[in-house]
């Protein structure tokens, strides 16, 4: 008789510590749960301007991650094409492909005009965070 409390108190205790184990704060992609996050969608930019800071028209535009050395393409866009200049390189559609702590954007272009390249390299973060953000770099990617 004293073998079935027993066992009655160590499947309690397995599904006690099986439950305790869930409650943990990490989901399977290894990020923090819990995270208070708004529901809108980041989208980052770049300008191409030339010297006096007026709008380029480009063509050819890259944007490689140079961590592992992969194109990004801003996900969750209808339409990539620049106006007036600017370019939506990535989006919270691409979070997954970032590192938490940012990684180092390579981003390439072609004036549209003269064929001349010009590139930048803007450092944004992902991965567990709530949003894609830019950490360091600038706005404007200049023709000289």
């Amino acid at each position: 008789m004293i073998r079935t409390p027993l066992i009655k108190l160590i499947a309690f205790l397995a599904v006690v510590t099986s439950f305790a184990a869930c409650s943990k704060k990490i989901n399977g992609g290894g990020c923090p749960t819990g995270q208070m996050c708004t529901m809108q969608f980041v989208t980052l930019s770049v300008n191409f301007v030339d010297k006096a800071g007026k709008a380029v028209t480009v063509k050819d535009v890259k944007v490689v991650n140079q961590r592992n050395n992969t194109a990004i393409l801003a996900e969750g866009m209808s339409s990539m094409v620049n106006q007036a200049g600017r370019y939506v390189f990535v989006t919270d559609a691409n979070k997954k492909q970032l590192s938490t702590d940012g990684d180092d954007l390579k981003i390439t272009a072609t004036n549209a005009v003269t064929n001349k390249t010009v590139s930048a390299i803007i450092k944004i973060s992902g991965g567990c965070n709530c949003h894609v953000s830019k950490v360091s770099g600038s706005d404007d990617i200049v023709f000289e």
